[in-house]
């Protein structure tokens, strides 16, 4: 348990942060969120604005003199803040580089300085590329083909130097295709939240490719359950771990899922030609996950989402 602890979430306000830091002050841990507000949104940390033990602050991972007083007591940081687009980081991979490399070295350092104890970065299974060996493991060569994964892999590159370097406990943890509650859809990041609000409205799905490309489908509460098991962790310092369920499905399967699921008739899917960067096929060997955290994923991607749908129905059409 992490009651007491005093943390520093970054990217608080987005999908990933403001979950965990509710999880986290579920637990009784004092939570400092700080997020630029670019993706993350306000309303996600509702309910934490409403605990007495969290605080929050407006700000830029790339401003390194703010991270340095943020953390003078912190205990454990996780840094999920991020240039979080594959497509948007081809249109702009110096502004990508900048917040997920710079930004995570203004991390690395500011609490090198300040001894924290522990650090839990959100890296990504992007930085494998098209390899087509499967699943996915942690010492096999990357490809990373977007700059996107280009600056997740140097920055999961960096954690590893400062626990050799520094003894910083540092730990990298590899998503794979997070979905759930949250989740903000937009033609970058988020295609599941897409994919769903259609569903609701009853128009046409797009798919990029031909739809026989798979995902590792990870729910959100098994990626929070993963990140606590991380923080309190000695095992995984200067580790890299892959998170999913490790068990792959195609997205044409998921979305005629979604579709029969929740019920709704009429939906087309359309195809249109796959974008640049995307990836084929992926989904992860979690046996480092097991042996050294203990972790296995809670929900199946068929539990997950269904779970998911029915948040989504019961918070935006609860009368259909």
């Amino acid at each position: 348990m992490l009651e007491g602890k005093r943390i520093l979430v970054t990217g608080a306000a987005g999908f990933i942060g403001s979950n965990l830091t509710d999880a986290l002050l579920y637990q009784g841990a004092e939570v400092t969120g700080f997020d630029n507000l670019w993706n993350g949104r306000m309303e996600n940390l509702e309910s934490a604005q409403q605990n007495k033990k969290f605080i929050f602050h407006q700000g830029d991972v790339r401003d390194y003199d703010r991270l340095l007083h943020l953390m003078k007591d912190i205990d454990i940081v996780f840094h999920e803040a991020a240039f979080i687009s594959v497509p948007k980081s081809i249109l702009m991979p110096q502004l990508c580089n900048d917040v997920n490399i710079t930004g995570t070295l203004n991390i690395l350092n500011a609490a090198r300085i300040n001894d924290v104890e522990k650090i839990v970065f959100a890296s990504s299974a992007a930085v494998y590329g098209d390899d087509p060996t499967l699943p996915k493991q942690e010492k096999m060569r990357l490809n990373p083909i977007s700059p996107y994964a280009v600056t997740k892999q140097a920055a999961e590159a960096y954690m590893v130097s400062y626990n050799q370097a520094y003894n910083l406990n540092t730990t990298s943890l590899r998503y794979f295709n997070v979905y759930g509650p949250r989740q903000q859809g937009s033609p970058y990041s988020g295609a599941i939240a897409i994919f769903i609000a259609n569903i609701f409205n009853r128009k046409n799905i797009t798919i990029f490719g031909d739809g026989n490309q798979t995902r590792d489908f990870t729910y959100i509460k098994d990626i929070i359950k993963i990140n606590l098991l991380a923080a309190e962790s000695k095992e995984s310092a200067g580790k890299i771990i892959n998170v999913g369920t490790g068990k792959p499905i195609s997205i044409i399967e998921i979305i005629k899922f979604m579709i029969e699921y929740s019920q709704k008739e009429g939906i087309e899917i359309e195809y249109d030609p796959i974008r640049a960067g995307d990836i084929l096929h992926s989904y992860g060997d979690i046996t480092l996950a097991k042996d050294i955290l203990g972790f296995e994923a809670d929900y199946d991607v068929f539990r997950g989402f269904k779970e998911y749908l029915d948040f989504y129905r019961k918070k935006f059409y609860s009368n259909t």
